[in-house]
C-alpha cells in the first residue's frame, strides 16, 4: 500500500471521527469539498479564492465541512463563527500532530476546512500521560537513536523536507519554515523585502518568490537567481546564519510550526526563564527539553489535557484518593502534571501547596507556572543526564511512561536540532 494512500485513509478515518463528535456537540453535517484536479484549483487561485497551488485538496487530504446549528425556531442554521466551530477544529488537531483546522491559520479564517499534512509525524496525542511517582525508566534502544544524532553543530541541517521555490514540491512546513528565516533575515537587516515581512503560512505565491531571488541576489551575490531552495544547499545554510541569535520567540516560531503567534508570545519568556533555572543550558539539552514539551503540548497548542479526566479516577498510584479527583488533577502544564499526589508535590517544591491543591487549574492557565511545571518535572526526573547522552528513547520513557508518540518527538528532536546547530 503507497504511503500516500495510507495518508488518505487515516485522514477519512480522522474525519469519520470529527463527524461523529460534530454530533456531539450537537452539530448537523453536510458534505461540501474534497477533492480538487489541478485546474479546479487553479480557478480558484484566479478567483481569489486560494493563495496556492499547493492544496492539500488535490491529495484528497482536505475537506470543507457545513456544519448547522438549530437556531430559536428550531431550524438549521449554518455557522461559519470561528468560536462555534473551535471545539470542532481543537479536537481534529488533538487527533494527530499531522491535523490543522482552518480556523487557526495566520493570514485568513477558513473555518469549515479541515485537511492533513503528510510527512508530519504521527501517533502522538496531547492527552497526558500520567506522572507516576517512582518511575522507573526502561534500557534505551542505542539504535532507534542513531538518525538524531548529528555529525556536528551545523545550523538548518536537515531543516527542510524538499525544495522550496520556483516549480517545486513546496511542502506547507518547507515553505513556512522559508518565509519565517527570509523573517529573520531581513529583521536583521541582510535583505530589503520589497512588501515588508512575509506572513508565514506555508503557501508558496509570487512574494515568497520574490522574497527568495531577492536574498539570492542581494546576499549570495547571484546575478540571475534561481528562486529555488534546496535542502542543504548554499542558500540555506546563509539563511541559517542568523540562527544562532534567534530569540526565544522566533526561535519557537521555527520550532513549532503549529503553534500561533499568541501561544509563542505567552509562553517564550517562561521557557526560557524555566530553562536558565533548570540548567537547560546546552545546545543537546534544549533541543531534548523542546522535542519533548513540543509533543507533549501539541506544539504549545494545549496546556490541559482535553480529555476530562475521569479516566484517572481512583487510581491511587496518582494520589486520586478522593472522589471527583480524577477530573480535578488531570493533566496540566506543559509536561502534563496528573494526579494529586503530583501536584501536592509540585505545590510544596514552589511553596504552594495549599494553593496549588485548592485550585489546581492554576498549572494551565498562570503561564509562570504552566512552563515550570515542565521544568521541574524534567529536573526531578534527571533528564538533563539523558539529554547529555542524545538518548531520546530513555527520555520518552521518563516522560511519557512508554513510547506514545515516539516519532513525533523524534521529529521535533530533528527540527530543534537543526535550528540550534545541536
Amino acid at each position: 500500500m503507497s504511503s500516500m494512500i495510507q495518508e488518505q485513509s487515516t485522514f477519512l478515518l480522522h474525519v469519520s471521527e470529527l463527524i461523529r463528535k460534530a454530533a456531539e456537540l450537537g452539530f448537523m453535517t453536510s458534505g461540501g469539498e474534497l477533492f480538487r484536479t489541478p485546474e479546479q484549483q487553479a480557478l480558484h487561485v484566479k478567483n481569489g479564492r486560494s493563495t496556492t497551488m499547493n492544496s492539500q485538496h488535490l491529495k484528497r487530504l482536505a475537506v470543507d465541512l457545513n456544519f448547522f446549528k438549530p437556531d430559536a425556531s428550531g431550524e438549521p442554521r449554518l455557522t461559519y463563527g470561528i468560536e462555534d466551530l473551535r471545539p470542532l477544529g481543537t479536537y481534529w488537531e488533538s487527533l494527530d500532530p499531522a491535523n490543522r483546522w482552518g480556523g487557526n491559520w495566520n493570514t485568513f479564517k477558513d473555518t469549515p476546512h479541515f485537511e492533513r499534512r503528510e510527512g508530519v509525524g504521527a501517533g502522538a496525542s496531547p492527552a497526558a500521560s500520567p506522572l507516576q511517582a517512582s518511575d522507573v525508566a526502561a534500557p534505551s534502544v542505542a539504535t532507534a537513536d542513531a538518525s538524531v544524532r548529528s555529525a556536528g553543530p551545523v545550523l538548518g541541517q536537515g531543516l527542510l523536507l524538499a525544495q522550496v521555490g520556483f516549480r517545486a514540491a513546496n511542502k506547507r512546513d518547507d515553505v513556512e519554515s522559508v518565509q519565517r528565516l527570509l523573517n529573520v533575515s531581513a529583521k536583521a537587516g541582510r535583505v530589503q523585502l520589497a512588501e515588508g515581512q512575509l506572513k508565514p503560512d506555508g503557501a508558496f505565491g509570487n512574494k515568497t518568490l520574490d522574497a527568495i531571488m531577492a536574498f539570492q541576489r542581494s546576499v549570495l551575490g547571484e546575478p540571475t537567481p534561481s528562486g529555488l531552495i534546496q535542502p542543504g544547499d548554499a542558500c540555506l545554510r546563509s539563511l541559517c546564519e542568523p540562527l544562532a541569535d534567534l530569540g526565544m520567540g522566533e526561535l519557537l516560531g521555527l520550532a513549532y510550526l503549529a503553534a500561533g503567534d499568541e501561544q509563542i508570545a505567552a509562553l517564550a519568556a517562561g521557557l526560557q526563564q524555566t530553562m536558565a533555572a533548570r540548567q537547560i543550558d546546552t545546545l543537546l539539552r534544549r533541543a531534548h527539553f523542546l522535542a519533548q514539551v513540543g509533543c507533549e503540548s501539541g506544539e504549545l497548542r494545549f496546556t490541559q489535557e482535553i480529555a476530562s479526566g475521569q479516566a484517572y479516577e481512583g487510581r491511587r498510584d496518582l494520589g486520586n484518593t478522593q472522589a471527583g479527583d480524577g477530573v480535578r488533577f488531570k493533566g496540566r502544564g506543559l509536561i502534563q502534571l496528573t494526579g494529586r499526589a503530583n501536584y501536592a508535590e509540585y505545590g510544596r517544591a514552589i511553596g504552594r501547596e495549599a494553593e496549588i491543591l485548592a485550585q489546581p487549574e492554576l498549572v494551565a492557565s498562570d503561564k509562570a507556572l504552566c512552563t515550570d511545571v515542565a521544568g521541574w518535572y524534567w529536573a526531578k526526573r534527571e533528564l538533563n543526564a539523558l539529554a547529555d547522552r542524545d538518548d531520546l528513547t530513555a527520555i520518552t520513557r521518563r516522560v511519557n511512561g512508554g513510547l506514545n508518540g515516539l516519532e513525533e518527538r523524534r521529529r521535533l528532536l530533528l527540527r530543534a536540532k537543526a535550528l540550534l546547530g545541536a
